[in-house]
């Protein structure tokens, strides 16, 4: 089976409650996490997974203490690619974090489960500040439904209750499958604490629409992937490329 390697491209770091990531716990621990691009190195074309926002959008917009850790095209530029070499972005969901610069992808198809991109255009108020319809303005979407096949070795696989649309993506790679969680969280979401473990195994995404979807998308995907990728985990940060 044809392998891949994943580049973490981190943008914008932002300060945000540790709740926010772990749904009813770790209230008032501050946690500082980046926004990510993911690159997939060895497909016939050239695949991002979401595109990040920036420092300034993510304070003007939704208020984060936040700083730039490196400018999109920058990032791209590392591997030596540009915006408009992209040929697909895969978005996990639509919130502004994940699709700020997804428009500079000029010649992109940018896939999409349908209910993310019907939820994205009329989101319910409980996550509508989440959300900004000007960002996927004039998109050449490429709508799927469940579970789906980009390329072999790299499928989509639906994981709703952070949005209804939410998609993880899994990559096969030298070690095994790894998987981009898709849905907002960080490592502390599948380690809690040794002593409520039995009890509950992980932690639902903070932000969610509905917690209980949130929960099993999380327990499944982590009982799928040799590699774990949660879509906010700092550690990712200081690696070149996954697996090394």
């Amino acid at each position: 089976m044809k392998t891949y390697r994943i580049y973490p491209l981190p943008l914008t770091s932002i300060e945000l409650d540790l709740s926010a990531l772990t749904y009813r716990y770790n209230y008032g621990i501050k946690k500082v996490i980046p926004l990510y691009s993911w690159y997939i190195e060895g497909a016939d074309k050239r695949i991002l997974v979401d595109t990040g926002a920036n420092a300034e959008f993510a304070t003007r917009v939704r208020g984060f203490r936040s700083e730039e850790i490196s400018p999109f095209e920058d990032a791209l530029g590392r591997i030596g690619l540009k915006p408009d070499d992209i040929d697909i972005v895969i978005q996990t969901h639509l919130q502004w974090d994940h699709c700020a610069n997804t428009q500079k992808c000029r010649h992109a198809k940018v896939v999409v489960q349908e209910e993310e991109l019907r939820f994205a255009l009329a989101p319910h108020p409980i996550l509508a500040p989440t959300y900004q319809r000007s960002l996927i303005r004039d998109l050449d979407f490429m709508v799927v439904r469940e579970d789906f096949e980009i390329a072999p070795g790299i499928e989509l696989i639906p994981a709703p209750g952070h949005t209804p649309g939410t998609q993880a993506v899994s990559i096969q790679t030298e070690q095994g499958r790894a998987i981009i969680t898709g849905f907002c969280c960080v490592r502390e979401n599948f380690e809690p604490p040794e002593a409520i473990r039995e009890d509950v195994p992980v932690f639902a995404p903070g932000v969610h629409l509905n917690a209980v979807d949130g929960f099993n998308s999380a327990l499944f995907i982590r009982g799928l992937a040799d590699i774990l990728i949660p879509i906010h985990e700092p550690s990712f940060s200081n690696l070149k490329r996954i697996p090394p």
